[in-house]
């Protein structure tokens, strides 16, 4: 097999769609009279009840991008001409009196519509590659929703519409029986073209299911293989050592990049400059968007409002990053690196670009010289997984005697490395531990800027006047909740399951004798299970 081929061998049956929409037949209200709706007007607009009550219904932009797609599906003379007048009250009753209903079925129902589920999806569980059965993760193709993404989006609000055969190109090895789409899935009424795949690949260098194009995003969505498979964990493996070759040669990568700050040569030092923006504040590289894309930015795409120079070396970026994620912090930076800043954005307006004179291009070709495989996300896992055991071993550590102060610019203040030998010296609880590893989490979702909506949920007042002030450990309860809500716009999940090497985790546990299931769920084991077998004395 050649390098450029990941397998012989590639059979599955397809995707699977969610069920067909049932209508409800209940109306809406349109300046108090009602309209009675098609299907797919009312698979919509229930969609769209859902949210009533939540942040996103109160937003203007969220409504406005709603009804635009919406209102595609109406007649030109439809008298639904302002969504201010459309209420959906009807709708969001019935759907609060469906989900009571739900509750109040008996175990046995319950467990006969899960089981019946879980027949049906059993045909998509699976593909067998080079004869090899290996289990696909995302078999389901998501269904009809309302996009909500993160941060500030532009296109809140808008309809993500039902996904057909017809938009997905299955990638298959050649001379396979074809899979057939379920046509109960859908309408009885449908376009049989609808039903047929868009296209079939055979692309033997990947191992994507499945794609289509995302028409909010205009990017395109994969089905891959399970976390669980031999393969999704090989490559795992493979990211995290990669991961750990770069921290051998780091030191003489800072120390060139340094070097070609102070170059004659105006492309190098924004090159370099733009290194030390990637390392140092773990910021990805950063590519053009379209006109219809929300304006996100990376190192190379930042423009001169997005950069404050302040007094004493100190400089703000403030800036929309993935998925819209405000990105805003204060830095400290070395002498030149606020030097070339000076002299890069002098003479520029708010939008020019800061780093205008090379792309991500140069700055990949750039890192390359230096390991062939390394990237942006090197950086980011890289320095993601040695602060977190930074964090580990110095909490552990003897010598640690208060929580370590994290700040984004400084790390970590009492900062001393320290080593898991040392580390095992001290006896810690399980409660210890898990505090121990979450603090850790935290610091890297803090770095790389893993954020999250927060759902509205209860406040924390209300946790706390909850807790009987009697109760065994009253003080340390009302700390955890305190600490959880510090912590509730992170997406540590993110953290723990893409950026950390969970062999720093379980050398750590197993170091303190505590069951891995302690900390990973059954889930995140068999994701992780190439790394269970490393010993307790693992140092990333």
């Amino acid at each position: 097999m050649s390098k450029h081929t990941s397998w012989k061998t590639f059979e599955h049956n397809g995707v699977m769609f969610p069920p067909a929409y049932i209508p409800n037949n209940i109306p809406i209200l349109y300046n108090g009279q009602p309209i009675k709706l098609t299907p797919e007007q009312e698979e919509y607009a229930c969609i769209f009840a859902r949210y009533i009550g939540t942040d996103y219904y109160n937003k203007s932009v969220f409504k406005k991008n709603f009804f635009s797609d919406w209102k595609t599906l109406f007649p030109k003379d439809t008298p639904i001409k302002d969504i201010a007048l459309c209420d959906f009250s009807k709708m969001r009753g019935y759907l609060d009196k469906k989900k009571e209903d739900q509750k109040l079925l008996s175990k046995e129902d319950k467990a006969n519509i899960k089981l019946k589920k879980e027949k049906l999806s059993l045909k998509y569980k699976f593909a067998t590659i080079d004869g090899k059965k290996q289990p696909i993760g995302n078999f389901m193709v998501e269904p009809p929703s309302i996009f909500i993404g993160r941060g500030s989006h532009p296109a809140l609000g808008s309809i993500k519409w039902r996904v057909y055969p017809s938009d997905i190109t299955l990638n298959l090895s050649k001379g396979v029986p074809i899979p057939i789409a379920d046509p109960l899935s859908f309408d009885k009424n449908i376009s049989p073209k609808l039903l047929k795949w868009n296209s079939i690949a055979h692309e033997t260098n990947s191992f994507w299911i499945a794609s289509w194009k995302d028409l909010i995003t205009g990017k395109t969505k994969y089905v891959w293989l399970s976390d669980k498979s031999d393969i999704k964990a090989s490559k795992d493996e493979a990211k995290f050592n990669i991961a750990r070759e770069l921290g051998k040669i780091i030191d003489k990568i800072r120390n060139k990049y340094k070097s070609d700050m102070e170059s004659k040569d105006l492309a190098i030092r924004q090159v370099a400059t733009a290194v030390y923006f990637i390392d140092i504040f773990a910021l990805r590289v950063g590519n053009e968007k379209g006109e219809d894309e929300a304006d996100t930015v990376g190192t190379v795409s930042l423009r001169v409002e997005h950069l404050q120079l302040l007094q004493n070396g100190k400089i703000q970026l403030d800036f929309l990053g993935k998925d819209s994620v405000r990105y805003i912090n204060t830095f400290d930076v070395i002498p030149i690196v606020y030097q070339n800043l000076e002299k890069f954005i002098k003479s520029k307006s708010k939008g020019d670009n800061i780093f205008h004179a090379i792309n991500t291009n140069d700055v990949n070709k750039y890192l390359k010289k230096f390991m062939k495989k390394l990237t942006a996300r090197v950086f980011r896992t890289y320095n993601s997984s040695k602060l977190y055991q930074d964090v580990i071993f110095h909490a552990s550590s003897p010598a640690s005697s208060s929580r370590p102060n994290y700040n984004i610019n400084k790390g970590f203040s009492n900062y001393k490395t320290t080593s898991n030998s040392s580390a095992s010296k001290t006896k810690l609880t399980l409660s210890m531990v898990l505090k121990i590893i979450n603090d850790a989490n935290i610091a890297v979702a803090m770095l790389c800027n893993h954020q999250k909506n927060i759902g509205k949920g209860e406040s924390t007042k209300d946790k706390i006047n909850k807790i009987d002030k009697d109760s065994k450990n009253y003080k340390e309860k009302i700390k955890k909740i305190k600490d959880k809500e510090k912590s509730a716009h992170l997406a540590l999940g993110t953290s723990k399951l893409n950026y950390i090497d969970p062999r720093i985790t379980i050398a750590f546990l197993k170091l303190h004798k505590i069951d891995l299931n302690e900390y990973y769920n059954e889930r995140e084991l068999n994701k992780f299970k190439w790394a269970t077998t490393i010993d307790k004395d693992f140092v990333f």
